[in-house]
């Protein structure tokens, strides 16, 4: 049988190491109080820690980058859409396309 013998000057990294807690999200979903889905009257909207559903029957657009500021989150799609999400409160956003101008005041329904 052999044995695997370990320099002792590595024990005390190896705990360091086991004992680190994993890395964060760069979204952590704390930080983006509009996950879930929301009603935006003549559509349903989903935002996930990764992707955006305009629609119930719409496909996931993965959010290729996003910034926060003032409670405004902007987001860039991998289709190149702009669109921002302004949290009002745990209930209500207003969603905003900076491609076409369309905003909306949503309810949330889950999340």
């Amino acid at each position: 049988m052999n044995r695997t013998v370990l320099p002792a000057a590595l024990l005390p990294l190896l705990l360091l190491t086991a004992c680190q807690a994993p890395p964060t999200s760069p979204r952590p979903t704390d930080q983006l109080p509009f996950m879930g889905s929301w009603d935006c009257g003549i559509t349903t909207m989903t935002f996930t820690p990764t992707s955006y559903l305009p629609s119930n029957d719409a496909a996931p657009i993965r959010i290729r980058s996003f910034s926060t500021q003032n409670r405004v989150t902007t987001m860039t799609l991998a289709d190149g859409a702009v669109i921002q999400v302004q949290s009002q409160n745990d209930n209500r956003i207003v969603w905003l396309s900076q491609s076409t101008g369309d905003s909306f005041e949503c309810s949330r329904v889950a999340g």
